[in-house]
């Protein structure tokens, strides 16, 4: 599963750690800061080879808005331009941020929002 993924490469490149800060598909209430991976639907899997392009948000929240920019930064900068890596016996070809990372309202309790999409190319399977 792509978020699965993602975040185990996250959790190995030293970014944080999948259940302490690193959350898959849901954003917890607590901690404060946390590191949130989304998919949601990208483009169309090829017709004549077996690569899909799934959609990835990562969703950064922080106290700090400096330390949440900071994060964010972090995690485009390790996930931005990932080529050719087998992660969970599944290849990923292409990880590419669709943008820069955007700061979001604050929460209701006022901790500072970022999110980053990526482009992901993938082999089915």
């Amino acid at each position: 599963m792509l978020v699965e993924d993602i975040g185990n490469y996250l959790q190995t490149s030293g970014v944080g750690t999948i259940g302490t800060d690193i959350f898959l598909g849901q954003l917890p209430v607590t901690p404060d800061n946390v590191i949130v991976l989304f998919e949601y639907a990208g483009e169309p899997p090829d017709l004549h080879s077996s690569l899909e392009y799934p959609g990835l948000q990562v969703l950064v929240r922080n106290e700090s808005y400096a330390a949440g920019r900071q994060k964010i930064e972090q995690v485009r900068s390790v996930l931005h331009g990932l080529t050719e890596a087998m992660i969970n016996g599944r290849r990923y070809l292409l990880v590419q941020a669709k943008q820069s990372p955007e700061s979001l309202a604050r929460d209701e309790n006022g901790r500072a929002v970022f999110v980053c999409n990526f482009r992901v190319m993938k082999e089915i399977g």
